[in-house]
């Protein structure tokens, strides 16, 4: 029985029900109030001591933990996903970007020579108020000289994310789509040079991005 009704404002309701049926009465069950009590603070010292990460509950928590972190962690391919990459084509070579270091793609802007330039710099461009150096990846990767681009030659500025460093853009033939890609295990030749860090079954260079942007911004 609630102790609310024990005080002497419910005493005349409780014996009115209880003239008026007698099995009620007979019915009533007594309350151990102090039996309640003492599983109220029970819990409630259990719930203090999980909270201050003790207890057996906090101690099995904290032993998943200490698992999850022991498990050596999946690579990429042992996962089943890849890295998100801009799969696009030079001359005669497909390339992968990873596409986190990759801000702009706009089709080829108007290109400003620049007189004594090296090889791989095909010139100026302009791309959202920035002007900045297009490189020709084709060449940064072979060392060869870089074609002559006109400004009606089809072709993309792909604007990399150089932070702090100077601006800079590469130059690419064709877009074909982003992709998540999976690299391979396998070593990558020295003949690929050294932007190149893998190159996968269907012959796409994957590209060294922290070593390209080096280049790139100096």
């Amino acid at each position: 029985m609630d102790e609310t009704l024990a005080g002497a404002g419910a005493a005349p309701l409780i014996a009115a029900l209880d003239s008026a049926s007698p099995d009620r009465a007979a019915g009533r069950v007594s309350v151990d109030w102090d039996a309640v009590r003492g599983k109220l603070a029970h819990r409630t010292a259990d719930l203090e001591a999980t909270f201050a990460g003790r207890g057996p509950w906090a101690d099995a928590v904290l032993d998943r933990r200490a698992q999850e972190l022991a498990e050596v962690p999946q690579r990429d391919d042992e996962a089943g996903t890849g890295t998100p990459m801009l799969v696009a084509r030079g001359a005669e070579t497909l390339y992968g970007l990873e596409l986190r270091h990759l801000g702009h793609i706009v089709p080829m802007p108007r290109l400003a020579r620049v007189p004594g330039a090296p090889p791989a710099i095909l010139g100026v461009i302009a791309v959202a108020g920035k002007v900045m150096r297009l490189f020709d990846l084709d060449s940064l990767c072979s060392g060869t000289h870089a074609a002559a681009v006109g400004i009606d030659q089809p072709g993309y500025a792909i604007v990399l994310r150089t932070g702090t460093g100077r601006p800079a853009a590469l130059r690419l033939h064709e877009v074909e789509r982003v992709d998540d890609i999976v690299l391979p295990r396998t070593s990558v030749p020295a003949e690929a040079g050294p932007l190149v860090r893998a190159i996968t079954a269907d012959r796409m260079a994957i590209l060294d991005m922290a070593a390209l942007l080096d280049l790139v911004k100096t």
